[in-house]
């Protein structure tokens, strides 16, 4: 058995998953996503490149999702055709070897849904980046810079804003490392943040079991978080009824808390957060009156790959 084989599956999954690790190795790959098992494509930095050498059948497609959502303790079925699910050390220890501490893949199963099996897959590397480095890429200039460095020694409440792939996840390890000293509760849907330097730890959403029972929501997790004595709150992705947790910890001391958020423009990151508070129960008011004092900053970046930067550090004008 090869080392990269893994016991108690198929020769074709194997195979598979020795294609797929073969990508990864590569230092410059950030995504992996099949559009059924014909049709491959990858992004090493510079966007995404078809990559035939992944091709395989449907039913191997289908076996590897399954296989990777396992992996992460969640399922993928006809009942439960949607997952996304993080893949650590713990779970794939190969991925040490090459330079990886997480994977988060997220998957479509043929079904009612999806004409074909869609996998989607994103790398999180092992090194750890703090501002200099990302200043020394380019995703910073030197205002910007002293502005995030600013953010944090006041502890600001901020908010990280930007479309897929442009870097919300990768700047905001990069801060939480700059104050390691601070005991930060990090509360995610699927973990990615997570390992970040210093007095941190982290909890996940848990789906459902197969008969619709067990599930931990984040606005949950986001409550049970206050209660674990934290400097700080960090949601990795605000995206529903948690804002309200998170805009409480804002006003009751928890300074340097923060979130991401998906807004392709800084100036839709005011109403997308009005419209997730609108769902949690807050009025107009309330809502201005609670995110006034709460969020001090909010950071938005563009771009995508190589191309990604910090666009904008600034504040709401109530």
């Amino acid at each position: 058995m090869k080392q990269t084989e893994t016991p108690n599956v198929s020769p074709q999954l194997n195979a598979a998953m020795e294609s797929l690790l073969a990508i990864l190795a590569n230092p410059q790959t950030t995504d992996v996503l099949a559009n059924g098992p014909q049709e491959w494509w990858v992004d090493n930095g510079s966007g995404l490149v078809l990559e035939p050498a992944l091709n395989t059948s449907a039913y191997v497609l289908a076996e590897l999702a399954i296989f990777l959502v396992e992996l992460g303790e969640r399922h993928l079925d006809q009942a439960a055709p949607i997952c996304d699910v993080a893949v650590g050390l713990k779970e794939l220890p190969v991925l040490e070897a090459l330079g990886i501490n997480r994977l988060r893949v997220h998957a479509v199963l043929e079904s009612a849904i999806s004409p074909l099996t869609l996998l989607s897959i994103r790398v999180h590397r092992a090194k750890v980046l703090h501002l200099a480095d990302l200043h020394a890429s380019g995703m910073l200039d030197d205002l910007k810079l002293s502005q995030l460095q600013t953010v944090l020694a006041e502890r600001q409440n901020f908010i990280i804003s930007g479309a897929s792939g442009s870097g919300k996840t990768t700047l905001l390890r990069a801060m939480l490392a700059e104050t390691s000293q601070l005991r930060t509760v990090v509360v995610e849907d699927t973990a990615e943040l997570l390992p970040v330097e210093g007095h941190v730890v982290g909890l996940q959403v848990r789906q459902a079991n197969t008969d619709g029972q067990g599930f931990i929501s984040l606005e949950s997790l986001a409550q049970q978080a206050l209660r674990m004595r934290p400097d700080r709150l960090i949601v990795g992705e605000v995206r529903g009824p948690e804002i309200a947790v998170l805009l409480r910890a804002m006003n009751t001391g928890h300074l340097g808390s923060a979130a991401t958020l998906h807004a392709n423009q800084a100036s839709a990151v005011f109403g997308r957060m009005r419209a997730l508070a609108m769902e949690a129960g807050f009025t107009d008011r309330s809502f201005e009156s609670a995110a006034a004092l709460a969020v001090q900053k909010v950071i938005h970046l563009s771009g995508t790959g190589s191309s990604r930067r910090v666009e904008w550090v600034g504040s709401f004008q109530w």
